[in-house]
């Protein structure tokens, strides 16, 4: 199906075939690279001093935003490993099938 190339339409599945039925896309891929852009988002908020040489104020704002993802991928993953812990050891103890 070389004619049926739309990288405008579908450019995920273009680049990665198995793109969409992946889970590692779906939870980790994605999820760095939402936390990647709040973080920069949330950086260039609160960054209050942007005085001196603009490559290292630059690059000291992406070592905090970089920081930042990953505190947020980490404490995700935290709940995620608290939440699966919660349910299969914790709620079957409480509530008996």
């Amino acid at each position: 199906m070389t004619l049926a190339y739309t990288p405008f339409i579908d450019p995920i599945a273009t680049l990665w075939p198995g793109a969409y039925s992946s889970p590692w896309f779906v939870n980790i891929y994605c999820l760095i690279v939402v936390a990647f852009f709040t973080s920069v988002a949330y950086k260039a908020l609160r960054w209050g001093d942007f005085s001196g040489p603009l490559g290292s104020t630059l690059a000291l704002f992406f070592r905090h935003a970089l920081v930042m993802t990953v505190q947020i991928v980490l404490g995700i993953w935290a709940l995620g490993l608290l939440v699966s812990l919660i349910v299969y050891f914790v709620v079957p103890r409480i509530a008996p099938m």
